[in-house]
């Protein structure tokens, strides 16, 4: 606790400098052009600035050797640095000060069934804030043991991400896991991660819906297996606003119902592994509403589902996208829909094994 409290208060002290930095002037700085961290000219900088005090082969030298903030502003106020170079040293002091914090972690990899997952690669990336050119970050790696339990010990940074990877098990790439930057580090409660084990993909039905939709309330059919428009299909979309014919930027009342035929819906959100439909739980029509006055109203809509359709015959999940605003209508929708037509609940995907229809 005191070793976050020194860094918060060492932090806050670098920022206050910088501030003052930006507002105070002395008579070298006055005039002098501003710098950016990322300036591709920091070189100019230097070469503009008085030469470096005996002893330092360099300004870059002289800038490095600085280990505290109130060194580094009694040589700005003597004019030994120009304002630039006070600010990049002191970018550079906050840095450093951030690295300080450790970034221990005990974790433990686990299935969709809770299950250990042993001899999973463990990668950490720690990331190390930036340089006077780009960002900056260490890899480090392991492996879970019989246990599924792995931990990172000694190292120092600003933060954490890790990914995991093994055959045979998914991991969402696209949601690497991170370090809580409240964690409190203890191995006999280590952090959770979790992995999909593969049960072998199937056989599925993969379509990309793109169609219209009328926004009077009329509804509009879908087949689920071919995610085209047809008077047999068994998905029912529905869209109305009010008014029909919307004026452009301003909010508009809209409602959304979807319905399948001989099955039902069931909405999920932040599922990284949707490989396998529920068994129950499915409503066979759901509405959406968006008055003007709703708190976060939007005339985009973007839902995921798992349905079955066909009495239980077809398991399946897609994700929507209805844009209400078109004008004049009609009004665009937009679906990905992967489904099983054996009856089966998996919905792992192999594009190799994609069923054509």
């Amino acid at each position: 606790m005191k070793a976050k409290m020194f860094l918060s208060v060492a932090v806050l002290a670098g920022l206050a400098m910088t501030g003052w930095l930006y507002l105070e002037g002395n008579a070298y700085a006055q005039g002098q052009p501003s710098a950016s961290v990322m300036d591709p000219e920091i070189a100019e900088i230097f070469s503009n600035a008085p030469s470096p005090p005996p002893g330092f082969a360099s300004k870059e030298d002289y800038l490095n050797s600085f280990k505290n903030q109130k060194d580094l502003l009694a040589a700005y106020r003597a004019g030994k640095i120009s304002k630039e170079e006070a600010m990049m040293a002191s970018e550079k002091l906050e840095t450093a000060l951030e690295n300080r914090a450790s970034m221990d972690i005990y974790g433990k990899v686990v299935d969709q069934n809770g299950q250990p997952v042993a001899g999973a690669e463990v990668q950490a990336n720690i990331d190390k804030g930036v340089n006077l050119i780009d960002a900056v970050s260490e890899e480090h790696q392991t492996k879970t043991d019989a246990q599924g339990l792995f931990h990172f010990l000694g190292l120092h940074g600003q933060g954490m991400g890790i990914r995991f990877q093994k055959e045979g098990y998914s991991y969402d790439a696209n949601l690497p896991s991170e370090r809580p930057s409240n964690y409190l580090p203890d191995p006999n409660t280590p952090l959770i991660f979790s992995m999909w084990k593969l049960r072998g993909a199937e056989p599925l039905v993969h379509d990309q819906l793109h169609d219209y939709l009328p926004c009077d309330g009329s509804v509009t059919r879908f087949d689920l297996l071919t995610g085209k428009k047809s008077t047999n299909g068994d998905f029912f979309v529905s869209l109305s606003r009010n008014p029909i014919n919307i004026i452009p930027n301003k909010p508009f009342n809209w409602l959304v119902t979807l319905e399948v035929a001989n099955g039902g819906l069931l909405e999920f959100s932040n599922q990284p592994y949707p490989y396998e439909a529920p068994i129950e739980g499915y409503q066979t029509k759901v509405a959406f509403d968006f008055p003007t006055n709703a708190p976060h109203w939007n005339s985009l809509f973007t839902p995921a589902f798992y349905f079955k359709s066909k009495d239980g015959k077809v398991f399946g999940r897609m994700t929507i996208k209805i844009m209400a605003d078109y004008q004049p209508p009609p009004t665009l929708i937009r679906a990905e829909i992967y489904a099983n037509p054996a009856g089966s609940r998996n919905l792992e995907f192999d594009p190799s094994k994609r069923i054509i229809r």
